[in-house]
């Protein structure tokens, strides 16, 4: 008898830890995220689409899918001007948690892609002022230091890679004249102005075409360049990642922008 109430103790208590758990992480509400995603898709107004974005965020901060709908509005609030409000979303999407999941990981590369974008605007000024001064830009960055009531300029990218800085000489006696200033991670895509004015999701080219006959967990996948692969949630074709793979939806990402579409029958 003392046996049949001790297993039974350990049922209750696994039934309750099971719905604590489940009450602390709810389920990810994908059909309000597609709303989100057929709206931002639709609207002609940025503004339409940050506040679809921003009440969906509100309902449920603990839903996994908060992620997607906080980088589509940070992006539109940058392209609306409104910088500090889309830092704001961008700086704890950055900060990557232990046991991160696929869609926080891809989350977090994204904001440090937009953050870092965002801090060369800042080192670009300065070196301008500098250019303003001298006439000419400096050898280094080092250089930033000598500008008076300077705050601290960022020394690397929201990766923690130091700039990639030099000089380059359009014309022979003018290598002072122009300078490139990238981020490791980034390289050429490193300019806020031309990453903004890329398409939303333009560059995500990989359609999903069937799940795998083997694996429910399991989809394949296809390029307009003709790749294939199949991939669960954490894979990668061409530099695009399968951020999360739910019962009924699949996010991409390409480190710049979400895609959310629906899974395949």
């Amino acid at each position: 008898m003392q046996k049949h109430r001790a297993v039974l103790a350990c049922v209750v208590s696994i039934l309750v830890t099971a719905t604590v758990c489940n009450a602390q992480s709810p389920a990810a509400d994908e059909r309000g995220l597609w709303q989100v995603w057929a709206a931002s898709t639709n609207a002609v107004d940025e503004r339409a689409i940050v506040t679809a974005c921003s009440e969906f965020r509100g309902k449920s901060p603990k839903d996994p899918l908060v992620v997607v709908a906080a980088g589509l509005e940070a992006w539109h609030l940058l392209k609306m001007g409104n910088t500090n409000a889309a830092v704001a979303l961008f700086e704890p999407m950055a900060a990557l948690p232990e046991n991160a999941t696929y869609l926080q990981t891809a989350a977090a590369d994204m904001a440090r892609g937009w953050l870092t974008r965002l801090d060369r605007e800042t080192v670009r000024n300065a070196l301008k002022k500098i250019y303003a001064r001298d006439i000419e830009f400096p050898s280094s960055l080092s250089a930033l230091s000598s500008l008076k009531n300077s705050p601290m300029f960022p020394s690397t990218d929201r990766w923690g890679k130091p700039w990639v800085y030099r000089l380059e000489s359009p014309l022979k006696g003018m290598s002072a004249q122009q300078f490139v200033l990238e981020s490791v991670r980034l390289g050429s895509r490193s300019d806020l102005v031309k990453a903004l004015a890329l398409p939303y999701a333009g560059q995500i080219n990989m359609e999903p075409v069937r799940m795998s006959p083997v694996s429910a967990d399991t989809v394949e996948f296809t390029t307009l360049a003709g790749k294939t692969a199949f991939l669960q949630a954490g894979g990668t074709l061409s530099g695009i990642s399968v951020a999360y793979l739910g019962s009924n939806l699949i996010v991409m990402a390409d480190e710049n922008h979400w895609r959310v579409v629906m899974k395949p029958r």
